[in-house]
């Protein structure tokens, strides 16, 4: 982990926003709204805004993405984003085409792992306030059984492959949240 106070720069591709097993009641266009509310600077700052990619857990058609450095992924999917072309999309970047959305028997629980919001060229305000808009949708909408992980793109991440560092970020992220909650159960 790394400190946020650490890290004030912006850093990797970007800006850009993977959405890793996020809840599929959630539709794009709500993200784009999120985004927005979030990252005014960065969504106004990029000629094609922020780019933002769903990516689900065991998704077969994603495992070249999945599979690829941190690095190459993300590049990749900057560079995906900047093809996108007319309407709404282009404004905010999303890559509708591209990602993926969980039919209703991949639905996201807790059993699957903590949802991942992942920023890449982000400043560190605008991405906190960005995670607290989206974090707190995704909460409201799993039936306040769900909270999202927050990662931004670091240095020594970039070579690890896409999954691994996913992967890391959310079972990290479950694992705290069940201690938490447990704590909590003790307390009372």
């Amino acid at each position: 982990f790394v400190k946020l106070d650490s890290s004030k720069e912006e850093y990797g591709p970007g800006p850009l926003l993977l959405l890793y097993n996020v809840p599929s009641g959630i539709e794009d266009a709500e993200f784009r709204d999120m985004v927005e509310d979030g990252a005014p600077r960065a969504t106004a700052s990029s000629a094609g805004g922020v780019v933002v990619r769903r990516l689900m857990k065991g998704d077969k058609k994603e495992s070249s993405l999945l599979d690829a450095s941190l690095s190459e992924a993300l590049e990749d999917i900057a560079k995906q984003g900047k093809e996108v072309e007319g309407g709404e999309a282009k404004s905010l970047g999303i890559i509708d085409q591209f990602g993926t959305i969980p039919s209703p028997g991949e639905e996201v629980s807790a059993s699957s792992g903590s949802p991942v919001l992942f920023f890449s060229g982000f400043s560190n305000s605008e991405m906190m306030d960005t995670y607290r808009i989206i974090a707190s949708e995704i909460y409201e909408e799993s039936g306040r059984t769900l909270s999202a992980a927050c990662a931004k793109a670091v240095p020594n991440a970039m070579n690890k492959p896409l999954i691994q560092v996913l992967e890391e970020i959310s079972g990290d992220h479950a694992d705290a949240m069940k201690m938490q909650r447990k704590q909590q159960q003790q307390q009372q």
